[in-house]
């Protein structure tokens, strides 16, 4: 039955989600030096919203969405756009300056880190997607804490978040909306290779507490995961020939979803979801990097389509 706690943070989950899948379609597609800053100072922000209401949970125990909602605002209008919008206003001031044309713009030597910057991308997306997902569920009480807590009992915490819908479908939510705004960009079999990769999350057994959903999942999933290496072995002898990046890249896939089949195995023989949690994380880099780096075979000089 849903309640207006659940219908709350489901709507404000919904609204995060699109805000990431924007900086990650922003990150994936950045030109210019200022807008690598924008796009790093937002990652920031998404971050720094995070970290204050789980602050507040390990040191009060205690966390509501009032908390989750006013670090949000506070931190989205005090730390965020002030030097978002001079950012912005600097950059059009420039654009609009008849004595400027044809100099480069300020920043621009940000580009030629354009790679580091977007490594920085994955791991700051990344951050933000366990925390969303660490949030959520300590704000919808799935996960609460104790006085006399351990590192090893937040660790736990946030490894078994990992695993639940919070984290699972919000992850898939970005996955489906940045292939579908990013599709002109990516050749169609890797469109098709990222479309399977967001089918082997968004059928994740342990994303729901549902004894019908844990048993059919499974299967799918295995079927899903068979077809994204069988897929991506496919991929690499036709188009790799000749240059290692495609290799190398598709070798990631591979061995993050052949490390999900153990995950699942063993949570399926055990009920632990301890080496599910980290290969969870693993497909998330691997999108991520797929997406933003690419190894050289996902940009618009490549694409097929």
């Amino acid at each position: 039955m849903l309640t207006p706690l659940f219908t709350t943070l489901v709507l404000i989950a919904v609204i995060m989600t699109l805000i990431l899948s924007l900086l990650l379609t922003k990150s994936a597609t950045v030109k210019t030096g200022i807008d690598t800053v924008i796009v790093t100072l937002l990652l920031v922000m998404m971050i720094v919203m995070l970290i204050g209401p789980a602050y507040l949970y390990l040191t009060t125990f205690q966390m509501t969405v009032g908390d989750v909602v006013e670090w949000e605002i506070g931190v989205f209008s005090s730390i965020g756009m002030i030097p978002i919008i001079c950012l912005q206003t600097a950059k059009f001031v420039i654009l609009t300056d008849p004595e400027r044309a044809g100099k480069p713009l300020p920043l621009t030597g940000v580009l030629d880190h354009i790679g580091t910057l977007r490594t920085s991308y994955v791991v700051l997306l990344v951050l933000s997607e366990v925390l969303m997902g660490w949030t959520f569920n300590i704000a919808a009480g799935i996960v609460t804490l104790a006085s006399g807590y351990s590192f090893a009992d937040v660790l736990s915490e946030i490894s078994y978040s990992i695993t639940t819908y919070w984290f699972v479908f919000t992850m898939v939510g970005e996955m489906f909306l940045t292939i579908f705004v990013l599709r002109r960009m990516i050749q169609v079999d890797m469109l098709r290779l990222l479309g399977l990769q967001a089918l082997v999350m968004l059928v994740t057994p342990t994303a729901l507490p549902l004894q019908a959903w844990e048993t059919y999942s499974f299967y799918v999933e295995a079927g899903a995961m068979t077809a994204v290496v069988a897929f991506a072995i496919l991929y690499a002898r036709r188009r790799a020939e000749g240059d290692g990046r495609p290799a190398r890249y598709l070798v990631f896939f591979i061995v993050a979803n052949t490390l999900m089949m153990v995950g699942l195995l063993w949570w399926l023989v055990s009920g632990e979801t301890w080496i599910l949690a980290p290969v969870l994380l693993l497909e998330t880099v691997a999108y991520f990097d797929a997406v933003l780096t690419g190894s050289g075979i996902l940009w618009r000089g490549n694409a097929t389509v």
